[in-house]
Formats: structure tokens, sequence, C-alpha cells
């Protein structure tokens, strides 16, 4: 899909509409607990219809031609097999996983221009993506170098892009068909070692049509996008800069603005376009989504807070988090509750592989804490007749009980106190 070129700006709305559809690829996969894959590799329909569904909500549209295969949807294709190159998606047993949150959120945390220089990075150097994807094989392997040739003719591309001012407009190499046989063949095998890279420019051509325009760095000439004739031109994006080795400057030049974020006193988040993925992330890890089509919607509760101290997130954290996305103050009772859930959850305390002791009555636990033997043995009092016990020491607690007629039962494995 060709973006409408806007002086050459044109190109970071679909640099930031990239990272988010990666971004909501993740999150799809993660929700669905994983996707199968066929025989060839290729995500099963059913959950492509459901990415295909996902990917048009956000941008506030019907998701047309669901019932394709993935090889068919060039862009998705690629996004998929980037995400998986970047280690965000995994393979395990046929199906297609997500990776770790610390993964996405490691992704997310580098500025927009960084993260494109690492998707070009990637693109340029792998075999994973070829010029010509064919749906009807099994994709190349994940790792798979691509041949010096394609790399080289990548590089220079990208070298050529990133000396041109944004805005710029340049022709697209012509698509040309040859055909050879018997002597004529063996002759051109022969002289292949002598042309330089992309000779006939069809790796330029194939860069211009998929990955740097899917990735925003370039914008086809939508005036030239009919079949008859094909398209001609193409405009250098300001995007085009994540590809300059000045990284110093890349972040203040490449902004990834969202758009508003209104929280409102019943707990409701409202996200308006355009929706990064930065924000997106950010909402996900503290509130529930309601709905996602012209607005991303939210809502703070309970268990969204929950999961997100389960991040390491306090309630500070998450006040701090949403008044930089919304640039004003939360409403007071939203603060407040977020105050009083970390209050009660502080309460509650879950502790693995502890050592408990419970009494009939009170006086059995006054008396062994009065014990001065036994006074390193008891690490805290729960409750009148409850005790966490120091696990070393719980040998000797059965002992003592024992010697004072109280018969110990034991729950659980008793290797602990039996010695």
């Amino acid at each position: 899909m060709a973006t409408q070129p806007d002086s050459g700006d044109g190109g970071l709305a679909e640099a930031v509409r990239f990272q988010r559809d990666l971004y909501l690829y993740w999150r799809t996969v993660a929700e669905l607990r994983g996707v199968p894959l066929t025989a060839r590799g290729f995500i099963a329909r059913p959950a492509l219809r459901r990415l295909h569904a996902r990917l048009a909500a956000a941008e506030s549209r019907s998701a047309d031609d669901t019932d394709i295969s993935e090889g068919d949807d060039a862009r998705l294709f690629f996004v998929r097999r980037l995400a998986q190159r970047l280690g965000l998606l995994t393979l395990s047993e046929s199906r297609l996983l997500a990776a770790e949150r610390e993964s996405i959120a490691r992704f997310l945390s580098h500025p927009l221009a960084e993260r494109l220089r690492i998707c070009l990075r990637v693109w340029i150097a792998g075999g994973w993506w070829p010029d010509a994807p064919d749906p009807t094989v099994t994709p190349p392997r994940l790792l798979a170098p691509a041949p010096p040739r394609l790399a080289l003719a990548r590089r220079r591309l990208t070298v050529q892009l990133a000396s041109v001012p944004p805005g710029e407009r340049l022709p697209i190499p012509l698509a040309s068909v040859a055909t050879v046989s018997g002597r004529a063949r063996r002759s051109s095998a022969a002289r292949h070692k002598e042309l330089p890279p992309d000779a006939d420019g069809s790796t330029t051509r194939a860069a211009i049509l998929g990955p740097l325009a899917w990735l925003g760095v370039v914008a086809v000439d939508p005036l030239s996008e009919s079949t008859a004739p094909p398209p001609a031109t193409y405009t250098v994006t300001s995007a085009a800069i994540a590809l300059r080795q000045d990284a110093s400057a890349l972040a203040a030049t490449l902004s990834e603005a969202p758009g508003r974020i209104v929280i409102q006193p019943n707990f409701e988040l409202i996200a308006f376009p355009p929706l990064t993925s930065p924000t997106l992330f950010l909402l996900d890890t503290c509130a529930r989504e309601v709905a996602l089509d012209s607005t991303a919607r939210y809502h703070l509760t309970r268990e969204s807070f929950t999961q997100a101290r389960q991040h390491g997130w306090s309630a500070a954290d998450v006040a701090t988090h949403l008044e930089s996305l919304s640039s004003v103050a939360l409403p007071p009772n939203v603060r407040v509750t977020l105050a009083d859930w970390e209050r009660q959850g502080e309460r509650l305390r879950l502790t693995d592989d502890v050592t408990l002791l419970n009494v009939p009555n009170a006086a059995v636990l006054d008396a062994l804490l009065a014990d001065r033997a036994a006074a390193g043995w008891i690490e805290r009092r729960l409750t009148p007749t409850a005790a966490l016990l120091v696990p070393e020491h719980a040998a000797r607690v059965r002992t003592w009980l024992l010697r004072r007629g109280e018969l110990p039962a034991v729950a659980g494995s008793p290797r602990d106190i039996t010695g």
C-alpha cells in the first residue's frame, strides 16, 4: 500500500503505522496464546482473519480480502517475518508464539528512528525476505543470510537514499523481462559475475515497492499506482533520515507524536488517532482494552492495576505515565483510587516455600516465643495461633512440641521437619 507524499513527510505517518502494526501483531499472537502454521510455514487462515481485523480496526476501516492466504498479503507477511527476525515472535512445534513482554518492551524503548534503523539493518542483510516472495513454496530460513549481491545492492540503495533530501522524487526502475535459451543462457550465466549488483534494477524496484515503502522510507507516487502503466516514481520521505549515520539528532527529528489522550473520572481512557505503538503498549500495561476502532478505549480496573504492579509499576508510576500521555493531571478520584488499590494490594503477600506453624491455641505459641532457646526459630508471628518458621529450625520446633505433649501434624512434604 503506497502513501501520499507530502513534502517528504508522508512517509513518517507510514513509518508510525508500520511500527504500530508490528506491535499489534505481537499483541494479537499473545492474546491468542500462539497461532498455528500450515505445512508450508504460513499462518492458518482463521488466525490470519483475526490479524486482518485487528490491524484494520486500528485504522477505522473494514478488513478487506480477509480470506486470502498469508503469502498473498506481502506487507503483513513482511511484518510477521521481521517480527520473528527481531525475536518478538518465535516458533515452537509448528506454532507461532509471542515472545515475553520484556522483548517488546526493550524494542519499544528505542526512539522511532532507532527502531527504523534496526528494521532496515535486519532487512538489508537478511535472506529471509527475497526480492520476489513465492507464496507457493516454503519461506526461506529465518537466519539465512542474503546473497552478497543482493545485500550489496540493498546497501547501495539505502546509502543513496540517505543522501537525498526529503521530498525529492526519483524514478522507479522499469521491470525487465528477458528470455534466453541454450548457448545464450550459458553465456549469460558466464557473464553474471561481471555485472554490477542490481544491473537490471530489479532489487531497487522490489525494495521501493516493498519493504522501503512499508517502513515509510519512501512513498510511491499515488498518481501512477494503476496496473497500466506501473508505478514510475517515488518520493523520499523524512523517515529516510533514519538511514543516515548521524544518530545524534535522529530521535528529535523523527517524532512519534500520539493523538490526544483523555482520562475521565469514571476511569475510562480514550486515545485518539494517530495511535502509536509506545502509547498502546503503555495503555495495555496498566488498563483493560474495551474497544479499538476509530479510537482506542480502555478502562482502569483493580485487575489491570494488579497487572501493572506485576510489571513493577507503582500507583505513582501509573499516574506519571498516564499524565505524560494526556499532558494533564489525573482526575483526583482516579489518583486516590490508585493509591487505595496499592495499599490494599500490599496487605496480601504471596511467598513461596515457607514453613508455617499453626497451633490450637495462642498459649502454645506464646510459650514457644517465650523460650530463649527457641528465639531464633520463629521468623515472624502472623496471627495469635500462626507463625512463620525459619525452615532449617523446623525439626527443632517439632521436637519442642513433642516434649510438651503436643503432637504435630505435618502437611505437605515432611522432609524439612523430620531432619
